[in-house]
């Protein structure tokens, strides 16, 4: 189990992470030519920093395991995180 203040403080690591990630996309995205040839790749980071934040508030959350997942808002990694925890607790349950 994860000691709740190592889980706090790697969502922290991920925030900041986050941040400038996401101050890189701004400035890359703020010349033109690089938008338009790296837009597709700026769409990329964007996704990488909105799955980093629901990464960091769900080490943050606290309680049952199903109610933290239900509180993910983007549908594609709330999918891949049930289907990998069951997954998981399967292997687990089987070993």
């Amino acid at each position: 189990m994860l000691d709740p203040a190592l889980a706090r403080a790697l969502a922290d690591e991920l925030v900041d992470l986050t941040h400038l990630l996401s101050e890189l996309a701004y400035d890359l995205a703020a010349h033109p030519e690089t938008l338009r040839r790296h837009m597709h790749s700026l769409q990329a980071v964007d996704r990488v920093t909105q799955t980093q934040l629901a990464v960091a508030e769900l080490l943050r959350a606290t309680g049952p395991i199903e109610r933290r997942l239900a509180a993910v808002t983007l549908e594609d990694m709330a999918v891949r995180l049930n289907d990998r925890l069951a997954r998981y607790s399967a292997e687990d349950a089987a070993a």
